[in-house]
């Protein structure tokens, strides 16, 4: 963490950004290595930014002194490198004395020049500040997402228990209460986090911890690239939020993101105080889980759930959730499914698309079964269809990209199956993919479409 209310600031001329003979604009780059206890992060600035900042000093600060003088100017020869290391060893005391002079309560100018806005905690969030005062109205009544790090959700839990008063600053929109106000009132909140530096510094965003609890009203909460293992505690987000995303954050277990505020993630010890009761949309996709625990306690009330782009191989129970219509598997290596209807109650839509499913067997008693994606699986025999055509409620079916739509009449052959249900005669062609449709066995009033196979000679 670098917070200059606890730790020393402290700043040193540490090189030249590029040799003297490769300088970008032809000038050349003095490294500035900038310091807060463990924290280091490093800026680079030219002469003429040392003169830009000693002038706006000495009318803001008025700091002319005998130590705090710049080394003077030289038109000739100002390349030569003992002339720039001269130089450089001069701007390094001339820094040096004036952190010790404003170092520990650094002035605007001064923490521009340093990046302090870009690194250090206070300073921070008083760009956080003017960013929520200028656009959070906006942002909350557009309903938009907006985002953050998880630093900066640490900068905030950590300021929150600093002895200083909300407005440190003489102007009034770096008020640390924008920022509180904003974060109660909240409804979409993305959280973009990193496993790399930030920008020159040693601050990596995924090692900082995480408290969610100033939001009291969020409705959606996405995670990317989160280390959700940082999450230490959720606060009021656990009774409010209905949409959860997490995605590329190597989440290998659904007990890391619904129990993340407790000490043993254990399904079986999950009481009533660990439920989330309003969560109807869960999007895991892109994690790296290979199995999934019955959840039904936790989240009683989900509608949809996708578990796309994992490492499963196999589907799980979800009988206990009885509000579930929606679930996907899309991209996983799932190769055998059987007693679908013991595990998936009344789904409705079921994306099973990018496996390795042969056989359909498993799937003949999906009664309430509205919609099934079978796109991109090992599927070769057109007989297997024989399973599905009994069942009521099936509008769409997606078998593109089967070894079985190699067939030239598969198609025809598929139709049959549905007998007089079929309708021969509806079939049209979008953007290369044939469809075809068929009255359901429940209504005539519904329609039930086959999105078959691409090709270009079915193209009109």
């Amino acid at each position: 963490m670098a917070c200059i209310l606890y730790d020393t600031l402290s700043a040193h001329i540490s090189g030249l950004v590029t040799d003297i003979h490769n300088t970008k604009d032809n000038a050349i780059w003095y490294k500035i290595q900038v310091e807060v206890k463990a924290v280091c992060w490093f800026v680079e600035r030219r002469y003429s930014d040392f003169e830009a900042l000693h002038k706006k000093l000495v009318d803001s600060q008025g700091i002319p002194r005998e130590n705090l003088v710049l080394p003077p100017k030289k038109l000739i020869g100002n390349k030569e490198p003992q002339f720039i290391e001269k130089r450089r060893e001069h701007l390094d005391i001339y820094l040096k004395n004036l952190m010790q002079l404003l170092g520990k309560n650094p002035p605007e100018d001064l923490a521009h020049f340093l990046c302090l806005f870009d690194y250090e905690i206070i300073y921070m969030l008083r760009k956080l500040a003017v960013d929520i005062f200028e656009k959070g109205d906006q942002v909350i009544q557009s309903g938009a997402p907006y985002v953050m790090s998880p630093y900066q959700i640490y900068a905030i839990n950590e300021r929150m228990k600093m002895p200083i008063p909300p407005l440190n600053s003489d102007d009034k929109r770096h008020d640390f209460s924008h920022i509180i106000d904003f974060c109660t009132r909240l409804k979409n909140l993305e959280i973009i986090g990193s496993n790399i530096p930030l920008g020159k510094s040693t601050i990596i965003a995924n090692q900082y911890s995480m408290d969610l609890s100033p939001f009291k009203s969020l409705t959606e909460l996405t995670l990317k690239i989160v280390n959700v293992g940082k999450l230490s505690q959720v606060g009021p987000v656990r009774h409010t939020v209905e949409k959860i995303s997490i995605h590329n954050s190597h989440l290998d277990s659904l007990s890391e993101l619904l129990l993340c505020d407790t000490l043993y993630k254990a399904f079986d010890d999950a009481g009533s105080v660990h439920v989330w009761p309003c969560v109807k949309w869960l999007n895991i996709s892109n994690n790296v889980i290979k199995n999934v625990s019955d959840i039904g306690n936790l989240v009683p009330t989900l509608r949809h759930i996708d578990l796309s782009y994992n490492q499963l191989c196999t589907v799980f129970n979800v009988t206990s959730l009885p509000y579930l219509e929606t679930i996907s598997y899309a991209g996983n290596v799932i190769s055998y499914v059987t007693n679908l209807h013991l595990r998936f109650g009344n789904i409705k839509s079921l994306d099973l698309s990018q496996n390795q499913i042969e056989h359909l067997d498993a799937f003949f008693k999906l009664y309430s079964l509205v919609e099934l994606n079978l796109s991109c699986n090992r599927i070769a025999c057109v007989e297997q269809v024989r399973h599905l055509s009994d069942l009521p409620c099936l509008e769409v079916l997606i078998l593109t990209g089967n070894p079985v739509a190699s067939s030239v009449d598969y198609r025809v052959r598929s139709l049959s199956y549905f007998g007089p249900r079929a309708n021969d005669d509806k079939t049209w062609d979008i953007h290369g993919y044939k469809y075809h449709r068929i009255a359901p066995a429940v209504t005539q009033h519904r329609r039930i479409i086959f999105l078959y196979f691409q090709s270009t000679e079915w193209r009109t």
